[in-house]
């Protein structure tokens, strides 16, 4: 039998040549990885915020939203605030 064109080397082989791999080596990529997920979802996190639809949400929520159900108090809410 030949061997396949994706293994060179049979595992054992493999196994072998590659450096021996530490404590800390295992730490330090488990944290990259981890690192890596959280920026992807604080970028989309951003993106989100950053879209009209949400921006008018969250003004609706946090000021007409508000002045709606205390309506019987005084409000001095700036309506044109954008958020940027």
């Amino acid at each position: 039998m030949g061997q396949l064109c994706c293994f060179p080397f049979s595992r054992d082989e493999e196994k072998i040549s590659k450096k021996p791999i530490g404590i800390q080596d295992l730490i330090n990529e488990a944290l990259h990885r981890e690192r890596m997920a959280l920026q992807s979802k604080v970028k989309q996190i951003k993106e989100l915020l950053l879209k009209p639809e949400t921006q008018a949400k969250i003004r609706w929520e946090l000021f007409e939203g508000r002045s709606i159900n205390n309506s019987n108090q005084g409000s001095d809410v700036d309506f044109s605030t954008t958020l940027t």
